[in-house]
């Protein structure tokens, strides 16, 4: 559902161990991805969204530094949160998306 910036999945689609990634303004790149941590006998799992943002066109796996991580609860809430984490990044980076190199160049 479209709010704000993002367009995100319902909460469902993560629960379903689905990963959700994205970008806006060519340069901020972001990935949503559901993470099950496993509990023992005396603790539930720990289901959390971790969402990691980085500044540039390169794929997830060729990222060294992310620009900002986020872990909120594998819930309606959580996701809700998430949307809000990625907006105040976004917001951030619009104040510096000028400044920002590319790691390639057109022919």
């Amino acid at each position: 559902m479209l709010k704000g910036y993002f367009d995100l999945p319902t909460i469902s689609f993560f629960t379903q161990k689905n990963i959700w990634a994205g970008s806006l303004y060519t340069n901020f790149s972001y990935r949503i991805m559901p993470v099950e941590q496993k509990g023992d006998e005396n603790t539930p799992p720990l289901k959390e969204l971790h969402t990691y943002v980085w500044y540039g066109t390169q794929c997830y796996s060729e990222v060294k530094d992310f620009v900002c991580e986020f872990h909120e609860p594998m819930t309606a809430e959580g996701l809700e949160n998430t949307r809000n984490d990625l907006t105040q990044a976004v917001e951030q980076f619009k104040k510096v998306r000028r400044e920002i190199k590319t790691d390639f160049k057109l022919h």
